[in-house]
């Protein structure tokens, strides 16, 4: 956890952060930081002490591992969300936006999705790709292959010319989605932070036929 915990931690100026009630909570990026390094120490330790359990009890260790995992996964989103997050930017195409999207969804359900509209496929836009894959990456965990899921999942491309923004609506099965929980409202949460700081804008609504809709918003540069 050290890496990934220090990694997204790091910042280069304070942030501020207003709550629902409308307080201020000031961060101090280097606080972070340290508390990354803490949690990476903490963790390195507990990894040695399953290494060791294994030789006992196989089975719990392999239980506990799994829960320390996602302990690590939770730690991970909890930093991404209150962390102060910078930008490396590079040029890419509407395009691969759309395909990276459209791959993660075919990964988390494990069939074809459909893109349907005349988006501008030769548009260009400011992001950073691995912030970007982030975003997408957990919007995933939020589907599965169920019951239900039979149907398709189509994404909608188009240019919103008000904006200067590439848009994009995907159509949900809603046997294709998980129920809520307080962990997938921090995934959710997170993948909006991440789309914001591009410039960008990710809601949720659903469907008349129990399925859920998806717009993303991006700026285009061209």
């Amino acid at each position: 956890m050290g890496t990934a915990v220090e990694s997204s931690a790091v910042a280069k100026a304070e942030s501020e952060i207003s709550g629902d009630d409308g307080q201020i909570v000031v961060l101090q990026p280097h606080v972070v930081e340290n508390a990354g390094h803490v949690l990476g120490n903490m963790f390195q330790r507990i990894y040695h002490l399953v290494e060791r359990t294994h030789a006992g009890d196989v089975a719990m260790a392999v239980d506990l591992d799994s829960s320390i995992r996602r302990l690590e996964a939770f730690l991970q989103l909890l930093m991404d969300y209150v962390a102060p997050l910078s930008l490396s930017v590079q040029e890419v195409l509407s395009s691969d936006v759309v395909q990276s999207m459209a791959q993660q969804v075919d990964n988390a359900v494990g069939q074809p999705v459909t893109i349907e509209g005349e988006g501008p496929a030769d548009g260009r836009l400011l992001v950073d790709a691995g912030r970007l894959a982030r975003a997408f990456g957990l919007l995933r965990l939020r589907l599965r292959r169920q019951p239900g899921c039979e149907e398709a999942i189509r994404i909608k491309i188009a240019r919103r010319t008000d904006v200067a923004s590439l848009a994009l609506t995907i159509v949900i099965p809603g046997g294709c989605v998980l129920e809520s929980s307080s962990e997938s409202e921090i995934q959710w949460a997170v993948a909006e932070k991440l789309l914001e700081i591009h410039g960008g804008m990710l809601e949720q609504s659903p469907t008349a036929s129990g399925g859920v809709l998806w717009e993303i918003m991006l700026p285009l540069q061209s």
